[in-house]
């Protein structure tokens, strides 16, 4: 057997079949990178090229929902996708080389990816239920998202997705009693803990009672930070991508409504409420990266005005960033700049705009159609 197979060597045409076999693998490794399906198969070891110190957005200025890439200046904006009908913001793995989102397939929503080069995107999700709000772990290694009022976590492909929200012994709980298949808690939101190994969501368990779970550890017991109550309605949360300390905005409902904004650790059984208006509605909150800071859109009713409050974490003091109607809002890795939309009231149009997080000067990236849902790429000096 050893002398056919050294015969085979050093026969010269067979030889020559094997280097150009190999050129061939090699060259399809390669290709595979590129276009991301090596991450599809399960190989995520070849990156391919990056997108770092980028902003990615969606924009309908093609005629349909489309995820787009520029400069941190609002330069070089070229499109990624084409006829992916975008329906929910884009997030970006740590290793900067993939962008998934929400787009629909026939009538069934999935969680896409496309490479940082752009082309067709590839499915990472097959099941019939809805899925939202699809988010890269900080350290790159899995994907969460929800689908039907459930937080899946998957591996960077696709595949093997849990439903880490609600827990087992919740569902066990919930199902146990034929009347209680009502409670079963559905989640509207959730945030990635920094370490990769936690989840907080926000849940409602009749859809007139919300709660805030903390998942410490992934597949771990779950806690209540605010245990479930129909007498506040928690209508946005987020997360410090550099530590522990959450934010949500919440309502406390009545003859004269409440708009609160809370901070809160994961581990911890309760919150510190920053700021509570009477007559006011907030968004959802943005923390910068080491915690410090809390940016939230808000619209007050009594005085007609809308605008972003930023909020000292520590001290509690707070101050009018800007006016205007925002969303979406994304602190900058240093907290030097905070990504936005602003919506014009007048066209109902939204334009991607950076607003100095300082001196709270704002700034137009991209308003060439309905413009929205920026995020930052990784940066390069990660």
């Amino acid at each position: 057997m050893l002398m056919a197979n050294m015969s085979i060597i050093k026969n010269p045409e067979l030889k020559g079949i094997a280097v150009i076999l190999s050129i061939a693998l090699a060259l399809g490794v390669l290709l595979a990178g590129f276009s991301g399906k090596l991450e599809q198969w399960g190989l995520p070891w070849f990156t391919g090229k990056r997108i770092l110190d980028k902003i990615v957005f969606v924009s309908d200025r093609s005629g349909t929902n489309e995820v787009y890439v520029m400069n941190p200046d609002g330069t070089g904006q070229r499109q990624l996708t084409t006829d992916s009908k975008v329906l929910s913001a884009p997030t970006i793995s740590a290793a900067g080389n993939r962008v998934a989102f929400v787009s629909m397939i026939g009538s069934v929503s999935q969680i896409m990816a496309v490479g940082s080069g752009g082309g067709a995107p590839y499915a990472l999700t097959s099941s019939t239920g809805p899925k939202l709000h699809p988010q890269y772990s900080p350290d790159g290694k899995k994907l969460a998202y929800i689908e039907s009022g459930r937080v899946w976590v998957a591996e960077l492909n696709g595949s093997n997705p849990y439903p880490m929200l609600p827990t087992s012994e919740e569902m066990a709980g919930a199902m146990q009693d034929s009347m209680g298949r009502g409670e079963i808690p559905i989640y509207s939101a959730f945030a990635w803990g920094a370490d990769s190994n936690s989840l907080v969501g926000i849940s409602s368990q009749n859809r007139m009672t919300d709660a805030i779970t903390s998942l410490t550890q992934l597949r771990g017991e779950a806690h209540y930070v605010i245990p479930p109550n129909d007498e506040i309605q928690i209508t946005g949360l987020g997360g410090a991508t550099a530590g522990e300390t959450y934010a949500a905005s919440c309502v406390l409902p009545g003859k004269s409504p409440r708009g609160v904004i809370c901070v809160f650790q994961a581990n911890d059984d309760g919150i510190r409420p920053l700021q509570t208006l009477p007559d006011t509605e907030f968004g959802t909150p943005a923390v910068s990266a080491d915690g410090s800071l809390v940016v939230i859109s808000f619209e007050d009713n009594k005085e007609i005005r809308a605008g972003l409050l930023e909020i000292d974490a520590t001290s509690h003091k707070s101050r009018l960033l800007c006016s205007g109607h925002f969303e979406n809002l994304v602190f900058s890795a240093d907290g030097d700049i905070i990504l936005a939309a602003q919506l014009d009231p007048e066209t109902k149009k939204r334009s991607v705009v950076a607003i100095d997080s300082d001196s709270g000067e704002v700034t137009t990236l991209a308003d060439d159609g309905d413009c929205f849902d920026a995020v930052f790429s990784p940066t390069s000096n990660k």
